[in-house]
């Protein structure tokens, strides 16, 4: 593993240049000793080095960012890399295009639209195109009526719900919106965090009352920070908290927002039951550690990061979060298999009693209707029952290809 050595951020004799791109490649910003640092990675890194590298920055969604940073450091990016940051640069132009495009027609359909994550990112705090991409732009909805009114406007203008969307993903050419009914955007993630709780619906209202205009303009708006801060955070964990652009979005939030009430991101965060997915997603970015080797230099209230670091996790937890941060595929699995499936079980953490524990198991290992729908592109509710053996199938099998990994001790 690389160093750095005081202030001067000098390296020690020997580094390993895959681990070193590897674990600046979601960094939001680089300082000027981690810079240097990149650079001597680039120039000691082999062509096979390099082919791991790129292969995995694509998967991780942070080849544009990568590519940026090489730039900062006086290197000359590999041609896939320059590529990719070129597919992201103008595919961020076409979406930027579309929504104001799409833009008239809400406003006269009554509809008001809070884009979260990529979708509002994008133009928010990334002030350069080619960092940040995203295959689909997703909206949340405040009502029934409303979420009707966004559907006749999308298929008028030329969008139609893709296969087994259950009518929230709408799809035209290259372009995909999916609409949210809850602020969170993932009915899965806003049920587990939610198992037990009241008041839903308020939280869910003051977050609107508290967005703001989106750089598009009405009716697209974007969460307070303190707000979006939280969704992030949810989002990280239903993807496993494993390396990738979602953790160059906390970071580019965090510095974006110096200002950060951070007294309301706790309180809001506790209402919420996302308390956990908070302190997981700052622990992992490097934010509550001692300055580990690629984590930014984030300073937080001493306050906060006291709150946070008594979120501990438990035997289970510490295994999860081992296996998130290893970074390693399965080989050979379904797409949405490649990382250890691991986010369901995080939750259960925060699960108040066996029974829902119990209950939070049961959904995700077999969901309803719309989350199956996701799973497998030709269900139908009539053919559950054979559904349901198909997912206890891959299941098993995956137990089995897990177990095998645990006990080889990868």
């Amino acid at each position: 593993m690389a160093r750095r050595d005081g202030d001067s951020g000098a390296m020690g004799a020997a580094i390993c240049p895959r681990e070193v791109l590897l674990a600046l490649d979601s960094r939001f910003r680089l300082e000027p000793g981690e810079l240097d640092l990149l650079a001597r990675a680039a120039r000691e890194a082999s062509p096979a080095e390099w082919e791991g590298v790129i292969e995995e920055t694509l998967f991780r969604w942070t080849a544009g960012v990568l590519c940026h940073h090489l730039r900062g450091a006086g290197v000359e990016p590999p041609a896939k890399l320059q590529k990719e940051y070129r597919r992201i640069a103008l595919e961020a132009v076409q979406d930027e295009a579309e929504l104001r495009r799409l833009g008239p027609a809400l406003r006269a359909g009554g509809v008001a639209v809070l884009l979260i994550k990529g979708a509002a990112l994008k133009g928010l705090v990334y002030g350069n195109p080619g960092l940040r991409p995203a295959d689909d732009s997703d909206w949340v909805v405040r009502t029934s009526g409303e979420w009707e009114a966004a559907r006749h406007v999308l298929a008028d203008h030329g969008y139609r719900v893709s296969e087994g969307g259950y009518d929230a993903t709408w799809e035209r050419d290259r372009f995909v919106v999916e609409l949210h009914r809850n602020v969170i955007g993932d009915e899965r993630v806003e049920a587990r965090a939610q198992a037990g709780r009241e008041g839903g619906r308020g939280e869910e209202e003051a977050v609107w009352a508290r967005s703001r205009p989106a750089p598009q303009g009405e009716p697209f708006r974007v969460p307070a920070p303190e707000d979006h801060l939280l969704i992030l955070c949810a989002h990280l964990m239903k993807h496993n908290l494993e390396p990738g652009i979602w953790f160059t979005d906390l970071e580019a939030l965090l510095r974006s927002e110096a200002g950060l009430d951070w007294g309301a991101v706790l309180s809001r965060a506790r209402a919420r039951g996302l308390l956990r997915p908070l302190a997981y997603a700052l622990r992992s970015l490097g934010a509550l550690g001692g300055g580990e080797f690629g984590a930014p230099p984030l300073d937080l209230p001493p306050g906060v990061r006291g709150a946070l670091m008594e979120v501990r996790p438990g035997a289970l937890d510490r295994l999860l979060l081992s296996l998130a941060g290893r970074s390693t595929r399965l080989r050979g699995e379904k797409e949405e298999w490649e990382r250890p499936p691991i986010a369901n079980l995080l939750w259960l953490s925060s699960q108040e009693g066996l029974w829902a524990k119990l209950g939070l198991l049961r959904e995700a290992a077999f969901p309803r209707h719309e989350v199956m729908a996701q799973i497998y592109p030709g269900y139908r509710p009539a053919l559950r029952g054979w559904f349901l053996l198909r997912r206890a199938a891959d299941l098993l099998r995956l137990a089995l290809r897990l177990a095998g990994r645990l006990g080889r001790g990868r």
